[in-house]
């Protein structure tokens, strides 16, 4: 916990050094000035009834009042531009190590994991670091100070008092600990619960149509009731500090009036320092109030800072290698030799898988669901470490360069095309302020988009809905492809994206990026043969490995795997026909 509050407190040295000065001097101004005018007023104004030194010194405590209303202005104002930035540069922080995650690494962690570590577990650190700044602080020193002038005026009070303060600082120490194990559970069952939530929301549609809405309400019930009694459990401890604490001071107080009134009555203390202590022990208990509280948010702070340490501190499978030296692209040409890969140190996805492409080519990779195609498009775009082999890109090692700047050299039309809620314009040209509106037009174009932009109220200005809701699948992926082709780069990658488009689409949409992309090294991963059976190179892989290639031609002839394929997508489409007519 340390660790992460000392990192990001000391990047606002000045806000914080500010905050620490003011806190402090608000407080020596009410325990030392402030009390010692009260004390003088009685010692001094009542007891020699000086009405102008009392006014004078009542004047005088205007002005230190005065004085504590702005240094607590002055503090709370830094506290909360501290606490804001902390957050902030917590959350920017998070997403940077999230946006570096392998998919591997991102999956080990889970969605729900890392949006609830980004986003509540850094509000749980503001909330802690607000009462921190603003109470925490002044806390302590108040206790100290209350402590050692009451032990200077009068050690017998002091003993009383301190016996009570040990007992009930033990307490909280004890019950702390036991319910920051507890807080610890409660936030898994919250991911749980964030995650269902997740599920239930996106997959709802299957839900209804399934008509499993009771089975589903009864899981997410269920997940509720857990997080309930965990929550429960957890807060029952914190909420017991609070009266316990109260009871034992007020028992302590008790004791101190009953040996003060003692100590009054033999002489052994002035009336005036018996007020001046019991108006510091009502000063001291009022600050010991505010503990509970600062404990009861202790052991969350303490989970949420462990769970985002955890997340910044990750070690990724795969090094960006930032530094080193950057890739020199002379075509596109790339190389697999001898690769062998598995997820998560499990079985093989792809074995001893080695091909050749030459640059400017195109390259089509067909397989069964599982063959291993999406694999290999991944350890060519870095996101993934071989397990064994190499990868060469223009004849340099992937494991020798910067990844972060070899990407900038590729394009890539993902599987899924997510779309984000902003410009069609800002989704196809993905925020590169050097891609003009005509590169824009004629990528949609070349994807036919362009039919879907002309629908729409304001062109390439009009906002997309999340997750591209106010398209169709296969105009999502005419805008992934048109977002694909927009990008100047040297190799561009089309993952599974002409799956959603109908045979007339998909044939007009191909000839033209391939006349738009002509002399760039293209990679296609493809379940239909007509989207392939032109590409120069045609990789066939099964379980893993690779089966064949060739042309569609040689593949034909020479693999038994893509006549298969061939075959059956020849057979469907004629019962297709059939059943037209």
């Amino acid at each position: 916990m340390g660790k992460i509050i000392k990192k990001y407190l000391f990047r606002s040295k000045g806000k914080l050094l500010g905050n620490i000065f003011f806190v402090f001097l608000q407080v020596v101004i009410q325990t030392i000035f402030l009390m010692a005018e009260m004390k003088n007023i009685i010692d001094k104004g009542v007891g020699m009834q000086d009405m102008d030194y009392i006014l004078h010194s009542g004047l005088r405590m205007m002005i230190f009042t005065l004085l504590v209303g702005l240094c607590t202005v002055v503090a709370s104002r830094l506290s909360a531009q501290l606490t804001a930035g902390i957050t902030a540069d917590i959350r920017q922080d998070c997403y940077r190590k999230v946006l570096s995650l392998s998919p591997q690494d991102y999956n080990r962690f889970g969605e729900s994991a890392l949006l609830t570590r980004t986003l509540a577990d850094a509000t749980q650190i503001q909330i802690f670091m607000i009462n921190i700044l603003r109470s925490a602080m002044t806390v302590p020193i108040i206790i100290v100070v209350m402590l050692i002038l009451i032990a200077r005026m009068n050690w017998m009070l002091f003993l009383i008092l301190f016996c009570a303060f040990s007992f009930t600082v033990g307490m909280m120490i004890y019950f702390g600990a036991k319910s920051k194990r507890l807080f610890a559970k409660t936030q898994l069952k919250i991911e749980r619960i964030n995650l269902l939530m997740k599920e239930k929301i996106t997959g709802a549609r299957t839900i209804r149509a399934f008509n499993n809405e009771k089975l589903e309400e009864e899981k997410l019930g269920q997940a509720n009731y857990e997080a309930y009694e965990s929550t429960v459990t957890a807060s029952r401890i914190n909420n017991f500090l609070s009266p316990a604490s109260l009871i034992v001071m007020n028992w302590a107080i008790v004791f101190i009036y009953l040996a003060g009134s003692r100590q009054l009555q033999e002489g052994m203390t002035s009336i005036s320092d018996l007020l001046m202590v019991f108006q510091y022990l009502a000063y001291f208990v009022t600050c010991l109030g505010i503990v509970p509280i600062l404990v009861s948010l202790l052991p969350k702070m303490a989970v949420s800072c462990s769970r985002i340490n955890e997340l910044l501190e990750y070690e990724k499978e795969v090094d960006e290698n930032p530094g080193a030296k950057p890739i020199v692209m002379k075509g596109g040409g790339i190389e697999f030799e001898d690769v062998i890969f598995g997820y998560a140190k499990a079985t093989n996805t792809i074995a001893n898988v080695s091909f050749t492409i030459s640059p400017g080519t195109t390259t089509a990779f067909i397989g069964t669901t599982g063959s291993g195609k999406t694999t290999i498009m991944n350890l060519l775009m870095g996101f993934y470490e071989p397990t064994f082999g190499t990868i060469r890109v223009d004849g340099q090692s992937l494991k020798e360069v910067d990844k972060e700047e070899y990407r900038r050299h590729l394009s890539y039309a993902a599987q899924k095309a997510y779309v984000f809620q902003d410009t069609a314009f800002n989704n196809i040209a993905m925020y590169d302020e050097s891609v003009s509106e005509e590169r824009v037009q004629a990528a949609c174009e070349a994807s036919r988009f362009d039919e879907v932009i002309t629908k729409m109220p304001d062109g390439l200005k009009t906002m997309m809905a999340q997750d591209g809701r106010n398209i169709s699948g296969g105009q999502r992926q005419r805008m992934s492809i048109a977002r694909c082709v927009v990008k100047d780069a040297d190799i561009y990658i089309f993952d599974d994206t002409f799956s959603a488009l109908d045979a007339k689409t998909e044939s007009v949409v191909l000839g033209r990026v391939q006349k738009l992309l002509k002399g760039k090294t293209v990679l296609m991963v493809a379940q239909k043969i007509s989207t392939i059976r032109h590409a120069d190179q045609i990789i066939v892989l099964d379980k893993g490995r690779i089966v064949g290639k060739g042309t569609h031609e040689e593949l034909l002839q020479s693999c038994r795997e893509y006549q298969d394929i061939y075959e059956t997508q020849n057979y469907l489409e004629g019962e297709g026909k059939e059943n037209a007519k």
